[in-house]
């Protein structure tokens, strides 16, 4: 007879209205922390209890965001290990009215043999600002780890107004030895992130965002900015590299809005 595996459940919804939370549900696996900090916005930490996520598992986030400032991280790194069955699902859905979020979670390692079907989807009025900060690491080469063998769908929507105003996607099955060494995808580096800024911040931001991509110099980071929306593209060798110029990039960005556990 086959066994049924025990796997993790979890869901959140978070509402925030004039700076003040209204609704904070959470179940399962999934937790939120508000912690006291010394910034001038909300601040939210995004918890998941199971220590990470496998084959089976299902996540949802459900966040609605009015006339407000908020921080979104979370506590560690996500985990996405090797499992037996079908691809664990994450969901996220954001709701910005006339606020500013600053979505910045931390890593998502993949070990080999991993399976994760993720979904991220933002709508935003047309007044608000979001900058949003995704990591994805494919091994850690300072533990020996290599990737041959992986599940990786990773679908991220952006609306204004209802309106799609940015889409990408990344999907991997089977074998990743190929994308992995192929120069125009990932050339040999383990490492990517992806910043995106939507709303009128972008016109602020731009001027400065450009002189300090052009001070790095260790690995890939490049900036671009049409359709009004700054996407900034960095690849590294490992997580550590990239971790600081990701620092160094954010701290120019928002400044004293970084969340305190981002930093190395």
């Amino acid at each position: 007879m086959d066994k049924i595996l025990e796997r993790s459940n979890g869901s959140a919804i978070i509402e925030l209205e004039n700076n003040n939370i209204k609704k904070l549900f959470q179940s399962g696996c999934s937790k939120v922390l508000n912690p006291n900090n010394y910034n001038s916005i909300n601040e939210l930490v995004l918890i998941n209890t199971a220590g990470g996520i496998t084959c089976n598992d299902n996540i949802e986030t459900n966040i609605l965001i009015n006339n407000s400032q908020l921080n979104i991280c979370t506590q560690a790194a996500e985990k996405i290990y090797s499992g037996i069955g079908d691809p664990a699902k994450v969901n996220i859905n954001i709701t910005l009215k006339n606020s500013n979020l600053f979505w910045l979670p931390k890593e998502l390692i993949l070990f080999n043999n991993s399976k994760l079907d993720r979904k991220i989807n933002i709508n935003l009025s047309k007044n608000s600002n979001l900058i949003f900060c995704e990591t994805s690491i494919f091994g850690r080469k300072a533990m020996s780890e290599k990737i041959e063998n992986i599940f990786f769908s990773d679908k991220w929507k952006v609306f204004i107004n209802s309106s799609l105003k940015h889409l990408e996607a990344i999907n991997i099955k089977g074998s990743f030895i190929d994308n992995y060494k192929n120069k125009y995808t990932f050339s040999n580096q383990s490492s990517i992130s992806t910043i995106l800024i939507f709303g009128k911040i972008i016109n602020q931001l731009e001027p400065d965002l450009q002189k300090i991509i052009n001070n790095i110099q260790n690995h890939y980071c490049e900036m671009t900015k049409f359709d009004d929306k700054i996407i900034i593209r960095s690849l590294a060798e490992d997580n550590y590299d990239l971790k600081k110029t990701l620092n160094y990039l954010m701290k120019n960005i928002i400044h004293d809005k970084l969340p305190k556990n981002w930093d190395l």
